[in-house]
């Protein structure tokens, strides 16, 4: 037992010098922390930085942050989709998502920043809760997914590190209400740290595309899950139908943890394999014209 402890520790050794190596360079502090950490930080309007974090960055947007940002404008998925996002691919994997669509002026600036501050605060997206916050993931010699750390990220131009406020992670996570976030996003959120951390997982051309559909659409996904075929295929009983029907926050859940069953087969759902396969077909098809139709748009606006 003692040889497979020292054998474990050693790869995480191995992990952390690989990963603190790849981020000396960068903005990324090559520390690991715990949600017991300290750190001095503080940001508010007034402060000589304010709002710099701001611009000239890529924020993919997870299923939660698109249904807390479309509700938040008043729009539909599509609607929002068509103006505020880009399609994109989460780095170190093939799985195709959404980023938020900068400004075309030199900063390449959010279109929800002003210089009085965020437009949408209340709705911002997780990256920009986290921040200076980020989360990683270290994978054990056994290949399973192991603990858990965050790092700090210090750009030059913030100052709020060199304010007086004292946080530790945990602290801060709440105060950015990022646990809540991470609590919707918690069975997609699997999908993409496994597809991250243990290696290369080539996915099928049908599991992107679901994946894509359902991180992104939740009106899509909708349309499937309450036809006869889906109903069928996945033994929903009528008291979880009403409830999804009733309560849109309810389906994106559901819809998460549905995409990580049919991703990994990790959950607890009942199957009828022949409609399962007819519903998953229709979704794919009525997803392939919406994307088509998106990329489209977002080619006509750049010319």
């Amino acid at each position: 037992m003692g040889a497979k402890k020292n054998k474990e520790k050693a790869a995480v050794n191995e992990i952390k010098k690989a990963v603190e190596g790849k981020i000396s360079k960068s903005v990324i502090v090559p520390e690991f922390l715990t949600g017991a950490s300290r750190f001095r930080f503080k940001c508010y309007p007034g402060i000589g930085c304010f709002t710099k974090c701001c611009s000239g960055i890529k924020i993919i947007l997870s299923p939660y942050d698109i249904y807390r940002l479309k509700n938040r404008l008043g729009m539909s998925y599509m609607d929002f989709l068509n103006g505020y996002t880009a399609p994109t691919t989460i780095e170190g994997s093939s799985l195709q998502v959404v980023s938020l669509a900068m400004k075309d002026d030199s900063a390449r600036s959010c279109p929800f920043v002003t210089p009085e501050g965020c437009t949408i605060y209340t709705d911002r997206p997780l990256t920009c809760r986290y921040y200076p916050i980020g989360m990683g993931m270290m994978k054990k010699d056994t290949g399973n997914t192991g603990e858990d750390f965050f790092i700090r990220v210090k750009e030059d131009h913030c100052l709020g590190h060199n304010e007086e406020k004292v946080w530790t992670v945990q602290e801060w996570r709440q105060d950015q209400e990022s646990d809540l976030y991470d609590e919707m996003n918690n069975d997609w959120m699997a999908i993409v740290l496994k597809a991250k951390t243990l290696g290369k997982v080539e996915f099928s051309q049908r599991s992107l595309e679901l994946f894509y559909i359902v991180s992104t659409n939740l009106d899509l996904f909708r349309d499937m899950a309450f036809t006869p075929r889906f109903i069928e295929a996945y033994q929903l009983d009528p008291e979880t139908l009403k409830k999804l029907e009733e309560d849109e926050l309810e389906l994106l859940k559901f819809s998460l943890k549905w995409l990580r069953f049919v991703t990994f087969n990790e959950g607890d759902f009942k199957v009828d394999q022949a409609a399962r396969q007819k519903a998953k077909e229709k979704l794919l098809a009525r997803a392939d014209e919406e994307r088509k139709r998106h990329i489209e748009e977002m080619d006509s606006m750049e010319d």
